[in-house]
């Protein structure tokens, strides 16, 4: 990365506070002032309410003297089946806003970098821990800085464990630029297993990605907004997960837009994984 990345965690969540005390830990900070804490392009800030909820966000970090490239956001992941997981994800609400954010916006996504992200979690190999994307989900939503929401799941024993705290920590501080084409996504459960191999075992970046409990909300104009906020070039469709009402409906928005969508096949031909 070649611009500020502002990592924003929270007192009121066990999981950022262990990341942000990991990232403290694992570099030589200087403290600025009591605003926030910096090493090199990274600058850390810890705020005292929910992420989730925030709105105005880079107006206060601008009065801050900060501009970044980057945002992450360090935080908890929390799922009724407990599974451990390290994982990542763009804001925004295809739909109505459920937890956070306004109805039917998204913040501007940060393919390459959740993809990095991705890839420095899957390479520390931690033991009992799936590494993930999500959905697309939750606010923040007024962002025009790319962004992404850096994650330990699923419950209190995860977010306290200092090794996932490091983990997630170590794969903020060694993010990097990365030639991957951005593409938006579509079906699968909340964790999109097919896109998580596709990012993980080919070239492209994914952008916003939508599960297929919010195919149903998705029509041009939200279609339109995931591409521009995620500068996509291409779309990937899980065929087979999708209701046929839902993937024609998705395919008659790409076309009316005008973004291309490739089947996985087409996609490991044309963008296989350079080796990094």
């Amino acid at each position: 990365m070649t611009g500020d990345i502002v990592v924003v965690a929270t007192r009121c969540d066990p999981a950022s506070l262990n990341i942000a005390e990991s990232l403290m830990s694992l570099a030589p900070w200087e403290d600025k002032g009591g605003l926030f804490a910096s090493f090199k392009e990274h600058r850390l800030v810890i705020l005292g309410e929910k992420l989730i909820s925030l709105r105005g966000l880079e107006e206060r970090l601008g009065r801050m003297g900060l501009s970044p490239e980057l945002i992450v956001f360090a935080s908890r992941h929390q799922a009724k089946d407990a599974v451990p997981r390290l994982c990542g994800h763009f804001s925004g609400n295809p739909g109505e806003a459920v937890l956070g954010g306004s109805d039917r916006e998204l913040a501007v996504a940060a393919p390459k970098a959740l993809k990095s992200f991705i890839l420095n979690l899957a390479a520390l190999s931690m033991e009992g821990f799936e590494v993930t994307v999500e959905a697309t989900h939750h606010g923040p939503t007024d962002l025009s800085t790319p962004s992404f929401f850096a994650e330990i799941g699923s419950g209190p024993e995860e977010w306290r464990d200092p090794a996932a705290g490091e983990a997630v920590a170590r794969s903020i501080l060694e993010l990097s630029d990365l030639n991957s084409p951005p593409f938006i996504g579509f079906g699968g459960g909340h964790y999109l297993k097919r896109q998580n191999q596709l990012l993980m075992e080919t070239n492209i970046a994914f952008g916003h990605l939508f599960s297929n409990y919010q195919a149903g909300g998705l029509d041009a104009e939200v279609l339109e907004e995931a591409r521009r906020k995620s500068g996509a070039v291409g779309a990937y469709l899980d065929r087979k997960s999708l209701r046929s009402a839902d993937k024609r409906k998705i395919i008659e928005g790409l076309e009316e837009i005008g973004l291309p969508a490739m089947i996985e096949g087409e996609i490991r031909e044309i963008y296989p994984l350079e080796i990094r």
